[in-house]
């Protein structure tokens, strides 16, 4: 069946309800689970060659070669195993078979790392040129070249064998917090039935939560909010243990490969300097006037005595507010990257009619939306399509994800393909932007324009404000734990609480629950993850103003961006379209935007 806008406020549908092309076809992964137990058993295999290489590498450069080549193809299938498993795990998480799959899979993934963790700590024994002139002699030069030079380059982080060997073993019960807090919030929590506008019970599910929250009518909003942040409340001690272990965890690997901080680690990864961190928190709390101005006009417009945290998400101009039907939105998505050229708008075109997007919510299955890129075969998408306009533009956010991992593994060898989050979120937002410029094309009403400037707002406040809010509560609290300092849920409500009374300023009211909102973003079990969809964000609004400006040249370099997969650091990836990350311009600018779109929404509800 195809879920109808009337169907939305009642049971939630079971997977056999759903007509086959709006779910995965996960047979493109693998025909079936034996197939999975068949490359399972290769991949043990492959971990056993480990020992054919090992304490041998510094004297032949064809070992070498066939060491890396080994190595790949295993993780290669490691990767498929593990996709497989969790994305059908995330189907339904209350499938204890898939499960079971997918620990299995995380297991091997360890093992895996863990048998041929000698690689890098043995080639470190190599003076760097040698180890540039054996990889000079590889059959093929250009595959293991960026792997070599990262070698070189984080040469006082990399650890002896024995210690490389246990950090990998680590892995599985590094996962531990994360697992527990996903199935926690995915599989164990359920939330209470509320009254919808017109005054119909209704179950209250994640993806419904994400609608009321637009709902013109305060009460719902309130109600939606309390009834989904109580739930959490009813579980923060366990989830404020989750997340201390999982700080925790983020400090052990920081020490234990001597870094300065866990912040250094992480963003050292992709050679980001700290500093654009420190800059992106800095810059824009410098300057919260014009988040606080919209606040201010939001409580105008919305006619409401008290302003409070969840009155940020709702729609001021409601009577403009349409449901989007799938189709329409894949349609509308498809015009709006036209301009990107036949071969991304063809990629696209395959993945809606190839089964590459499971559509719609389903019980059990995993909440909000991700793509997933494949190697071997194509990415997958998971949506919750909901009919709403922030589906249409979740749908399209997710396709420059898919985008962006079709064009990269399509370019680069296996080694290169796997691109930094860092540049990744510029395509997914770069795409949200395209499809805003295409609707104000199309618009001839002023409240419809209203409408569409509101949509952009609240995307810049979700993806670039609160990204930073977040940014700054996940430093303070490993700064903390860094600092021998103890977590607790009540010191988290209580940075939370300050944060956001900062941001949201002296027009807030702030409510009871809202502390609590720290304990529902599973971002945080991904070490300083979130900065990257703000600082993604900016760089995208400045590529969009190139398109938009017609600069020479722009397309053809951001599909070359789209291409490089990770042959290259991110920062420099993006100063080859112009964009120079290391400087605060690109936060300034795009906190100007917003200013200014605030100041037109301003004069057109003046003049109404």
């Amino acid at each position: 069946m195809t879920i109808s806008s009337k169907q939305r406020g009642k049971a939630i549908p079971q997977r056999a309800d759903i007509e086959p092309k709006h779910k995965w076809d996960l047979t493109d992964l693998y025909k079936s689970d034996e197939l999975w137990e068949t490359d399972f058993k290769k991949a043990r295999s492959l971990i056993e060659k480990a020992k054919e290489f090992e304490g041998k590498l510094a004297g032949s450069v064809d070992l070498l070669y066939k060491c890396l080549e080994t190595r790949s193809s295993l993780s290669l299938i490691c990767s498929n195993l593990y996709q497989y498993a969790k994305l059908n795990q995330d189907l339904d998480n209350r499938v204890s078979k898939y499960q079971e799959m997918t620990e299995r899979a995380a297991m091997l993934d360890a093992d895996a790392a863990a048998a041929y963790a000698f690689v890098t700590p043995e080639l470190l024994k190599i003076d760097d040129a040698r180890l540039n002139e054996m990889a000079a002699q590889f059959p093929k030069t250009d595959v293991y070249d960026f792997y070599i030079k990262e070698i070189i380059r984080s040469r006082e982080h990399i650890r002896s064998a024995e210690v490389e060997e246990l950090l990998a073993q680590m892995s599985v019960v590094a996962r531990g917090p994360d697992t527990v807090y996903t199935m926690l919030d995915d599989a164990d929590l359920k939330y209470p039935t509320i009254k919808d506008e017109k005054g119909e019970d209704v179950q209250l599910t994640k993806q419904r939560f994400a609608k009321f929250m637009e709902s013109d009518d305060q009460r719902v909003r309130r109600d939606a909010h309390n009834g989904l942040f109580s739930t959490y409340k009813e579980h923060i001690n366990t989830i404020g243990a989750t997340l201390a272990s999982s700080v925790n965890k983020d400090v052990f690997y920081a020490r234990s490969r001597q870094y300065e901080s866990c912040l250094h680690m992480a963003l050292d990864a992709h050679n980001i300097p700290v500093s654009v961190y420190h800059s992106l928190v800095d810059t824009t709390e410098s300057d919260l006037s014009a988040f606080h101005k919209w606040v201010t006009l939001r409580k105008k417009i919305l006619g409401v005595d008290k302003f409070y945290p969840y009155d940020v998400y709702c729609p001021l101009f409601p009577d403009q507010n349409y449901d989007v039907p799938y189709s329409d939105g894949v349609k509308e998505v498809l015009e709006a990257v036209a301009p990107l050229g036949d071969k991304y708008c063809e990629v696209i075109d395959s993945g809606f009619n190839g089964r590459w997007v499971d559509v719609y919510e389903t019980e059990g299955k995993s909440s909000g939306a991700f793509s997933w890129g494949n190697y071997t075969t194509h990415p997958f998408v998971l949506m919750n399509y909901n009919y709403t306009v922030d589906n249409m533009f979740t749908l399209a956010h997710e396709m420059g994800h898919c985008l962006h991992s079709y064009l990269s593994n399509k370019t680069q060898p296996f080694t290169k393909a796997q691109y930094s989050i860092f540049v990744g979120e510029v395509a997914s937002t770069l795409n949200e932007g395209l499809l805003l410029q295409h609707l104000l094309k199309k618009v001839t009403d002023k409240k419809q324009r209203l409408f569409l400037l509101n949509r952009h707002i609240d995307n810049t406040m979700g993806t670039f404000y609160h990204q930073v809010l977040y940014a700054h509560f996940e430093l303070i609290i490993h700064e903390m734990v860094e600092k021998g300092q103890a977590l607790s849920p009540e010191k988290m409500d209580e940075i939370w609480e300050k944060l956001t009374a900062k941001y949201y300023g002296p027009e807030t009211t702030m409510d009871e629950y809202t502390k609590h909102k720290w304990s529902r973003i599973p971002h945080f079990y991904r070490m300083f993850y979130v900065y990257q969809y703000a600082t993604s964000y900016t760089a995208s609004q400045a590529i969009l103003d190139k398109f938009l400006a017609g600069k020479k040249g722009i397309i053809e370099k951001y599909l070359a961006l789209l291409s490089s997969g990770g042959s290259d650091y991110p920062i420099e990836q993006l100063k080859k379209c112009g964009v120079d990350m290391t400087t605060p311009e690109p936060v300034k600018a795009t906190i100007r935007l917003f200013s200014e779109q605030v100041d037109e929404v301003a004069r057109l509800t003046a003049s109404a």
